[in-house]
């Protein structure tokens, strides 16, 4: 048993020992690969693909990613190590419409690339899984609680007789708990972990130096530090005092206020007694106003006063009653006229990031360095900061718009990086969307612009360097804050998940599938000799392939809106031949599946002439809109086409006069104004430059 076989371009392929063993074993049973960043996880997926594709020439493989940038990136990889030809490859994100992609979903393709969500939804609306041969799940700690990939692996496992699960991440999480919820979530037997140390790994490790650079809180700083820090301390003492949280206040932290949240909301819903239900309103106000006094105290402390004045700001503008008392308290005690004056001075982070990008860009000039913070306000001033100093640099945020502050959409996203790849741009001012997964490979320095207290984040921010040679981590931190905590604490929770990982696997069992495995097809030879890529240099052939696959995406399209139009104009026509009485809507599927039409696009058509208006569907049988339609000043006439011209048509009504049909007067099928038809419809007769005029409101069936 082999994962390099005749599929797997071998000269694209750098052969890691390592690699090789996980992947042989990630055919043999649902595994969870955890690897660090930048060490080839996708590498291994395209080698446990090509297992299956090559075997398994009737079955498809599915890879899915949480963006569509990194949906984008795995197809380019998967394209790079193995033989596929433009018509195996079919990439179905939310840039689609739901009715394509159904129809995609029975196309004639090897190897989807998608998000979970896009599945989790077609799924929804009647995709199956059963063909599949194999599921990837990249960045797979996301498998937890309501997300997508959970849905879709339980529907996986319940469809295909003989599911293949692959899971990929740098990090599945610290706690022992949410390790053991995602291999339940994806079904994993089996867990292949390594880390940088391990004997088969550390040659193709290239060193990263991690350094902490602690900066300490200005005495401009401090004054508002103080009153923040007291307003929270009243709020925790009161809530110790209540009985809410049965700890010394002095050591209530975060984590403490998210639990008191929670017992609170779980309290307030099993007491129905208005009178006990008043305490517990504002034991919960006054919890959620400590929460709000934590982040804006973690905010002046790590971030700025730009970032907490900007934060501040919008709770001015909030209806919470929470909000209202700490606002007034704020105003009270000048915390607002302060962060409005020029009295404080800009963060010493901000200093230190300056100084750590000029001196990287001038001992390298070529180099690329990326900064991570939590913040969208702190990367847009970041960002503004370094541009000041003649540096190249973007901001790289997520899609979603924050009021003024608009998102990138996720082709914007592939056009940044595509510039910082190049070197086009120089610095990347990244959020949490930088972080997980994107193939950015040359980046000689990454700074924190704050500690995380996520082991994943942790693993996944340090591993966007290194890879291509020595890497060097900067994590920024404001001493004696909170700052210091989450440095400590992330590096902690690294350390104990490698542990936990490697323990979990021995408790894991087989899972119990529905059919046996399924007999080996392999794919024929003079198949896979269509697929080489023609003698040509690596970028020129790159560029001819991305062409195909732009022309093949553009004639599937194509041809499902071909398929659409002429199968709307069927449905319509038999469901106006049925007129008043309608049509059964399954009898209707089953007449034009035996006609050869796809069923995904009977149904597509259904509901497309249904938005229209042009028919309805009621008790499952389809109607002319015109059947019910009630419009007052409109009736029933009959109608002959006499001639149809441009712009207009010439119709006779009720076998006794002529009047003018304007295409602005008529949303029906233009089909139906042809020489010789007749139909009856829901419309009205105007006078018009003293000429008669028809306006059709609604089509009810065919006259003979």
């Amino acid at each position: 048993m082999s994962v390099v076989n005749p599929l797997v371009r071998a000269e694209a392929l750098e052969a890691r020992a390592y690699q090789l063993r996980i992947a042989e074993e990630a055919i043999k049973r649902n595994t969870l690969v955890v690897l660090p960043t930048a060490l080839g996880k996708t590498v291994i997926a395209a080698l446990v693909a090509a297992h299956f594709l090559y075997n398994y020439r009737d079955l498809k493989v599915l890879v899915m990613a949480p963006t569509r940038p990194l949906v984008l990136q795995h197809r380019d990889t998967f394209l790079r190590l193995l033989k596929l030809r433009p018509d195996d490859v079919q990439v179905l994100t939310g840039k689609y419409d739901p009715e394509y992609r159904l129809q995609a979903w029975q196309g004639k393709s090897r190897i989807y690339f998608a998000t979970p969500q896009v599945v989790n939804n077609d799924h929804s609306l009647g995709m199956s899984l059963k063909d599949f041969s194999l599921l990837i799940f990249d960045e797979c700690h996301r498998a937890r609680k309501n997300y997508a990939y959970t849905r879709v692996a339980q529907a996986y496992i319940s469809e295909a007789p003989y599911p293949m699960i692959l899971g990929l991440t740098a990090s599945p999480g610290a706690d022992r708990e949410k390790i053991e919820e995602i291999s339940k979530a994806l079904y994993i037997e089996h867990i292949e972990a390594r880390t940088e140390e391990d004997e088969d790994v550390s040659p193709y490790v290239n060193p990263v130096a991690v350094e902490w650079k602690l900066v300490r809180l200005p005495e401009s700083h401090r004054a508002v530090e103080r009153t923040i820090r007291r307003m929270l301390d009243d709020r925790l003492q009161r809530l110790s005092a209540m009985g809410v949280i049965r700890k010394n206040p002095k050591y209530i932290f975060r984590s403490d206020l998210l639990e008191a949240g929670e017992a609170l909301r779980v309290r307030l819903e099993q007491t129905p007694s208005p009178e006990e239900r008043g305490p517990l309103f504002a034991a919960l106000v006054l919890q959620s106003s400590a929460l709000t006094l934590y982040h804006a105290l973690e905010l002046l402390e790590s971030q700025g006063p730009q970032t907490l004045k900007l934060f501040l700001e919008r709770i001015k503008s909030s209806g919470k009653a929470g909000h209202r008392a700490i606002v007034s308290e704020l105003v009270f005690n000048g915390v607002y006229r302060v962060l409005e004056s020029s009295d404080l001075e800009d963060h010493p982070k901000v200093e230190a990031l300056e100084k750590l990008v000029l001196e990287q860009l001038s001992s390298n000039p070529s180099s690329r360095i990326i900064v991570f913070t939590q913040y969208r306000d702190t990367s847009a001033y970041l960002a503004a900061r370094l541009s000041k100093l003649g540096v190249t640099v973007v901001r790289f945020v997520g899609q979603a718009d924050r009021g003024q502050d608009l998102g990138l959409t996720q082709d914007q996203q592939s056009l940044l990086l595509d510039r910082f790849r190049s070197g086009d741009i120089k610095v990347l001012v990244a959020t949490s969307i930088g972080e997980e997964g994107l193939d950015i490979p040359s980046v000689d320095l990454v700074v924190f612009y704050e500690p995380v207290p996520s082991e994943i984040r942790y693993i996944q921010r340090k591993g966007r360097t290194g890879r291509r040679s020595f890497g060097r981590v900067v994590i920024l931190a404001t001493e004696g804050t909170l700052d210091v905590n989450y440095l400590v604490a992330s590096r902690r929770m690294a350390e104990r998940m490698k542990k936990m990982v490697k323990e979990l696997n021995s408790e894991l069992h087989p899972i119990i599938r529905l059919g046996p495995a399924p007999e080996k097809k392999p794919i024929p030879a003079d198949w896979i000799a269509r697929a080489e890529l023609p003698p040509s240099s690596p970028e020129t052939a790159a560029t001819t392939f991305e062409a195909e696959l732009e022309s093949v995406e553009k004639e599937r399209r194509a041809k499902f809106n071909r398929e659409l139009r002429e199968t709307a104009r069927r449905v319509l026509n038999s469901v106006l031949t049925a007129g008043k009485n309608g049509l059964p809507f399954e009898e209707l599927c089953t007449e034009l599946e035996e006609e050869g039409r796809n069923p995904v696009a009977i149904r597509s058509a259904v509901e497309r002439l249904r938005a229209e208006g042009q028919l309805m569907k009621k008790e499952g049988r389809l109607f002319p809109a015109g059947v019910e339609a009630e419009i007052p000043g409109a009736r029933r006439h009959v109608f002959e086409v006499l001639r149809v011209q441009l712009g207009e048509a010439i119709l006779r009504v009720d076998d006794s006069f002529n009047a003018i049909l304007l295409s602005a007067d008529y949303n029906g099928p233009r089909e139906l104004l042809r020489r010789g038809n007749r139909f009856s419809a829901i419309s009205e007769i105007y006078e018009n430059d003293k000429a008669r005029h028809v306006r059709i409101y609604a089509v009810e069936e065919l006259s003979d």
